[in-house]
């Protein structure tokens, strides 16, 4: 778990990426996304920061559900409202989605985000044909990456598909590298994302990786010297790769703690 010198130092270095017209963003010199307002807000949900300063709450009162056509967007734009407390922003989101076109969902992430947005508006959750379809032509792919178990998982358990569990347990786990944490897929490299999703998924299973603490390990040797989470060790760091870092490292100290 992160010190309390180190959340300070890391909410210090959230705000270093709030622009001066709301908003966050990747660098000083970059104008604000709505991916990096949604991880800004989301870790600082995460560090109990729950102010929203107002230049980015009329950032997120700019941006428009009209606008959005990815089901992730949707997602993010739906989180972001939550956490600012924008209600009537979530209404007129929950009535865009009720009278829009049905959006095409061509990939188990856009299904993933999908439920998730609906779960958020508190929106009935069904699955047709089409949607089961992709899960099982996700379930049946000899290869996946971590982020699709991590996807996989959490939508059979919430739309109630039976599967088993340990043999998905045994797979994410045999992903773990020599230096505590996961790629993309088995025998590839260690990045923090990927890390994020193992752990996601494991925990969705009630199990843990292989050997925690070195996975533990890896996390923390992303945090770099300014603060801030990094892909690697190397690598510089950003708002979104600080936001799996240290949910990381509070999924780790609960798995430790279930472990004794």
């Amino acid at each position: 778990m992160i010190t309390e010198k180190e959340r300070n130092s890391l909410i210090k270095f959230i705000y270093s990426r709030e622009q001066p017209e709301g908003g966050f963003s990747f660098s000083h010199m970059t104008p604000p996304t709505l991916e990096d307002t949604y991880f800004a807000l989301r870790l600082f949900e995460e560090l109990d920061q729950r102010s929203v300063n107002k230049p980015t709450v009329s950032y997120i009162q700019s941006l428009s559900p009209v606008d959005m056509h990815l089901p992730k967007h949707l997602y993010q734009l739906t989180t972001i409202y939550r956490i600012a407390h924008l209600q009537n922003q979530i209404n007129l989101l929950q009535q865009t989605i009720f009278t829009r076109p049905k959006i095409n969902l061509n990939t188990l992430a856009d299904f993933y985000y999908t439920v998730l947005t609906k779960e958020l508006l508190h929106m009935l959750i069904t699955i047709n044909g089409h949607e089961y379809q992709l899960l099982t032509s996700v379930e049946n792919q000899p290869v996946k990456s971590i982020e699709e178990y991590h996807q996989l998982i959490t939508l059979m358990k919430k739309i109630q598909i039976p599967f088993k569990s340990d043999e998905y347990s045994q797979r994410i786990r045999a992903v773990q590298n020599h230096d505590g944490g996961f790629g993309l897929v088995l025998h590839s490299t260690s990045y923090l994302e990927p890390t994020y999703h193992a752990l996601q998924a494991l925990k969705e299973l009630h199990a843990a990786p292989g050997n925690t603490d070195e996975c533990e390990r890896f996390v923390y040797s992303c945090m770099t010297q300014i603060s801030g989470f990094g892909r690697q060790i190397t690598t510089v760091p950003s708002i979104e790769y600080s936001y799996y870092g240290v949910v990381s490292l509070k999924i780790i100290d609960m798995m430790k703690k279930i472990e004794g």
